[in-house]
């Protein structure tokens, strides 16, 4: 664990230390003996500077360090210095901390020595003192944040903070109250209500009017003041009031127990005094009326211009609304109104920010969350901006996107955009250096790294070229070292339409979907990449090579992509085969004769065996489907392909054909001693159908179409018998062109629900949409066709493709080449969950007279 670091944000020449500042008003309305004024102390947020590196001030470091200035954990009181010199006096004391929204507040008593510091000579920011963890020095205990005070300075190193105002002048933005400031001040306004209220009645009785009049009065003045804050305004008001009732006494005379009579004494009648007290309180109902019609428009303004706001739900911008709407007064201003609205649509936006960073799985972030609307425009503008000049922006979409049919699926926008918050969040600072870079021109972007608009193109465009997606589950999950998928199955032995006819007293059978989920763990794609010379000049100073970058660009683009899909379609044959395999042990399968080297296993295919390691890479469990093969008793080893295994005798299986090749270290064919016997221990596929291409004395046309027949009893028993729907079928361009030539994709020989697409490719077969495979290095091959319904395996992204730094080449003997290399990872989530394999069957394509030991 770190030493807890004590933070002065202005102490020259003391190593580790930061300075922050906020700016003090430019003029202090002190007033009293001992003047007192709110001041902002600091503001929460994650800031940067060259000297003192990274630093976080978190609501939960201000809040303790509140909790540590009530409770007097420093043991003394805080003060407030002058250039952090507390030996020449102190500036001021503090006599209270507060949270306001995103700001530490202090009350501070201001001596004659700090009132001068400010007023005449000059200091007009604030630099506070404070310890991250403090450890007080009698228990030795630790009492987390603490603030020992904080000094007046001119010099300041944080920009952006709000200066203290400690009066409203004419024209500045509206004041926001503390909601324990704003009760005070709620209660004084009453209070002064009525002891002016108190004051008219005691006057107007004075005037010797009746009890009648004078709480007439009274009440028309009580309503008036409902609208009245200021105590100038209130004091007018009730002297309108008593001017009123003195002239009124003055018509009515000095005998205040008959009205009537009075009236007649002086020519007024009781119609007169009744019509005199309605226009008074017409008068004032009007005036009320013109202030709830002036609190309504500036509500309406506020409300208007929250809603027009881009980017945030009806629902938030009501909550934004009715959050400020006491706040909104009959005499605001337009501007000042449309200011408060500005900076709640600002809260609005940093509140969407963070539920799409929670919806995609991340920590809800506290503090200041950079992505805000104007932050996600100048990503777009830059990726616009790039794009245009990688020569993206100008492919058509049956070129740019030809991998999902010429055009952009939903599936592949909508994980790309998930993906990409949360990449725009984690680099959000050096797009933003990069957007302001580049908008300057074609100059420096940076010098120890690959620029992160290119790492965000890079997954942009391999995510929306991946054919994968369509077939599985996609979606994101935060990084972790496991994962658990959540997923729901039917289980064929639960309720069925004929089990739920139950009559009375019969029991009810439990429906036949259950929930369940299965532990998965990351799968990393590690890619190295010798960064070209035209690469490293981009990082560096000087112009930016367009050129060079849009080729990089494609470059990685196609690799990580096609990587990807390998993964998505390998995953989905596996699960294919893995679903009711059967094991086979101690096969004897042939006694080798000194000249044959390959030998043909009685079932295939076999299926692949599967280990799970977590992210050391360390096994989790044991190796399912193991494949055991000896020679004379003796187990033999796998090749492994990297030609640097000790002489002798190796293996290579060809998992679609269930043959087994000898080979030496070297990977050429190797027979093994004759007379020895090849004993062989595996597990083969029993959810797929083996369709001999052999076409022997039967025309192509007609043998074709006896595998279309094939093919319809496969879907068959993925609808039928296991209640999912075949909605894909998938297998290479190989295949599909020889499965081409059957009859029925003949005009005069067509039938319903099977045919081709507008390019004369393989269409439909029995009405399942068929697609071509196009990644390297699959396992399919071109012996292997997959049917089955999208969305049963789980395709997570854990985390996006991104470079590292770059780093300097060496040569074979340690040299330098002149050249960088850099490389990027990716970690995915693949996983078919068990009882979800059900959901694919599969064909194996062979030739029976190729298929011999040979």
């Amino acid at each position: 664990m770190s030493k807890p670091r004590r933070i002065m944000l202005e102490a020259p020449g003391l190593d580790g230390l930061r300075r922050f500042v906020t700016e003090l008003p430019k003029t202090l309305s002190l007033d009293g003996d001992t003047p007192t004024t709110w001041v902002t102390v600091t503001k929460l947020g994650h800031f940067f500077d060259p000297r003192y590196g990274e630093f976080d001030i978190t609501r939960e470091m201000v809040l303790a360090m509140i909790d540590n200035f009530n409770k007097n954990t420093y043991g003394q009181d805080i003060f407030l210095d002058v250039a952090h010199e507390p030996s020449k006096g102190a500036a001021g004391r503090f006599m209270k901390l507060a949270l306001e929204g995103t700001k530490l507040r202090a009350l501070i008593e201001w001596t004659p020595y700090g009132i001068d510091a400010v007023k005449n000579r000059g200091f007009k920011y604030l630099s506070a003192d404070y310890t991250e963890n403090y450890t007080d020095n009698e228990k030795r205990l630790k009492h987390g944040p603490l603030l020992f005070g904080a000094g007046l300075t001119i010099r300041p190193v944080i920009k952006g903070n709000d200066p203290v105002q400690l009066s409203e002048p004419d024209g500045s933005p509206p004041t926001f109250l503390h909601p324990e400031l704003q009760t005070t001040l709620l209660q004084e306004i009453e209070t002064m209500w009525k002891e002016l209220l108190k004051q008219l009645s005691e006057k107007l009785k004075s005037f010797n009017l009746s009890e009648a009049v004078v709480g007439s009065l009274v009440a028309a003045a009580e309503k008036a003041l409902a609208s009245t804050t200021e105590e100038a305004a209130a004091k007018a008001l009730i002297g309108h009031f008593e001017a009123s009732g003195k002239q009124l006494a003055e018509s009515i005379g000095s005998n205040p127990a008959n009205i009537t009579l009075s009236m007649q004494s002086s020519g007024l009648s009781a119609e007169d005094v009744r019509k005199l007290l309605a226009e008074e309180s017409l008068r004032h109902a009007n005036a009320a009326k013109k202030l709830a019609e002036d609190k309504a428009a500036n509500l309406k303004l506020l409300t208007d211009a929250v809603n027009a706001a881009t980017g945030l739900d009806e629902a938030t911008k009501k909550v934004l609304c009715d959050d400020v709407s006491d706040l909104i007064t009959a005499d605001m201003s337009a501007d000042q109104v449309k200011r408060l609205a500005e900076n709640q649509i600002k809260q609005g936006n940093k509140e969407a920010a963070a539920k799409q960073l929670a919806a995609l799985g991340y920590s809800r972030p506290a503090g200041h969350v950079h992505i805000s609307v104007d932050s996600s425009n100048e990503i777009k503008s830059l990726q616009e901006e790039v794009n245009k000049r990688l020569g993206i922006a100008r492919l058509p979409d049956s070129r740019r996107f030809s991998n999902t049919g010429g055009q952009l699926q939903q599936v592949n926008k909508e994980l790309a955009e998930n993906v990409l918050a949360a990449f725009d969040v984690q680099h959000g600072a050096q797009l933003h250096r990069e957007y302001k870079m580049l908008a300057a021109g074609d100059g420096l972007v940076s010098d120890v790294a690959v620029p992160a608009i290119y790492e965000r193109t890079v997954i942009t465009e391999a995510l929306y070229n991946m054919a994968g997606l369509n077939f599985v589950d996609v979606g994101t999950l935060p990084f972790a070292a496991s994962a658990l998928i959540p997923y729901s199955y039917r289980d064929t032995t639960g309720a069925s339409r004929d089990s739920t006819r139950v009559y009375e007293g019969g029991a009810i059978p439990r429906a036949g979907v259950k929930q369940t989920s299965e532990t998965a763990y990351p799968i990393p794609q590690k890619i190295a990449f010798e960064v070209s010379d035209e690469l490293r000049y981009l990082t560096g100073s000087g112009q930016l090579d367009w050129d060079a970058l849009a080729e990089n660009t494609r470059n990685a683009v196609r690799i990580i992509g096609e990587d990807s899909e390998r993964l998505i379609f390998n995953e989905i044959l596996q699960a294919s085969d893995q679903y009711g395999a059967a094991a086979v042990t101690n096969e004897a399968t042939a006694t080798a004769d000194g000249t044959k080297s390959i030998f043909c296993l009685d079932h295939f295919p076999v299926v692949r065996p599967k280990t799970v390691y977590d992210l050391q890479g360390n096994a989790v469990g044991s190796t399912l489907y193991p494949v055991v093969v000896k020679s004379n008793n003796v187990a033999i080893t796998a090749y492994d392909g990297t030609g640097t295994q000790t002489p002798g005798l190796y293996y290579t299986m060809d998992y679609n054909l269930g043959e087994v090749h000898f080979v030496d270290q070297t990977g050429a064919a190797s027979a093994p001693t004759a007379t020895h016997a090849i004993v062989a221990s595996y597990t083969y596929a029993s959810n797929v159908y083996a369709f001999d291409t052999d076409l022997g004395s039967t025309a192509a046309d007609v043998h074709w179409d006896t595998f279309l027949y094939r093919y319809g009893l496969r879907k068959n028993v993925i609808e039928s018998d296991r209640y999912h729907m075949a909605n894909f079928g998938l297998m290479s361009g190989t295949i599909r062109t020889q499965i081409e030539q059957a009859r029925s994709f003949i005009e005069s020989g067509a039938r319903n629900g099977t045919a081709l697409d507008a390019e004369g490719n393989l269409g439909t077969v029995k009405n399942v949409p068929n697609f071509r495979t196009t990644a390297p290095g699959l396992y399919m091959g071109d012996q292997r066709i997959v049917i089955g319904e999208r969305g049963q395996t789980r395709f997570r992204m854990m985390k996006g493709w991104t470079m590292g730094q770059l780093q300097d080449q060496r040569d074979s003997n340690g040299r330098f080449t002149g050249k960088k290399e850099a490389y990027g990872d990716q970690f995915i989530v693949l996983h078919t969950p068990t009882q979800l394999k059900a959901a694919y069957t599969s064909m194996v394509l062979y030739s029976a007279t190729a298929r011999v030991d040979r």
